[in-house]
C-alpha cells in the first residue's frame, strides 16, 4: 500500500490517494507519509496533505504537515516559517488545550531563525504545564530559558 500511495502521489492522483487516506488509521498514514517523504523529499507530498487540508482542516493534519517541515523535507531550503504556521493553526484549532501542538510550537523557539521568541516560548511552556504538569518538554525548556534571559 505505501508503494501505491507514495505512486498516486507523485502522479498527483489526489482523488484516489486520498480514498487511500480514508480507509487508514491516522497514524499509520501519518507514518506513511513521512516514509514517503524521506524517501523521495519532494514537495508533493506537502502538495497532497494541502488537498486534505483544504478539504477538511483539522490539526492533525496541520501537526502532520509541520513534521514534514521539520523532518523530511529539511533538506529542500528553510522550511522553518512553514512549519510555523501549521504549528500555529494547529495549536488555534485545539484551543490551546493540546500539549503535543504546543510543543510544536515550543521547538520553533530552537530552530536557527528562531521563529518563536524566548518570552513567546517562556508562555507556551506555562500553557503546556496547565496542561500537564509533568510536562518533561516544557520543563526543561523553561529552565533553559529562565537562564538565558535572566
Amino acid at each position: 500500500m505505501l508503494k501505491n500511495l507514495e505512486q498516486l502521489i507523485l502522479s498527483a492522483n489526489f482523488k484516489d490517494a486520498e480514498e487511500i487516506y480514508h480507509k487508514m488509521d491516522f497514524q499509520q498514514f501519518h507514518d506513511q507519509l513521512l516514509s514517503i517523504a524521506y524517501d523521495n523529499r519532494n514537495m508533493i507530498n506537502y502538495t497532497f496533505l494541502l488537498y486534505l487540508l483544504m478539504k477538511k482542516e483539522s490539526a492533525k493534519l496541520h501537526n502532520l504537515a509541520f513534521s514534514l517541515f521539520v523532518i523530511p523535507l529539511t533538506p529542500i531550503g528553510n522550511p522553518h516559517h512553514c512549519a510555523l504556521y501549521h504549528a500555529q493553526k494547529a495549536v488555534e484549532l485545539t484551543n490551546e488545550q493540546d500539549t503535543f501542538s504546543l510543543e510544536q510550537l515550543l521547538f520553533l523557539n530552537t530552530v536557527p531563525d528562531k521563529l518563536v521568541s524566548d518570552e513567546k516560548a517562556i508562555e507556551i511552556c506555562h500553557k503546556i504545564l496547565a496542561l500537564d504538569p509533568t510536562n518533561k518538554t516544557a520543563k526543561s525548556s523553561l529552565k533553559e530559558l529562565k537562564r538565558k534571559t535572566q
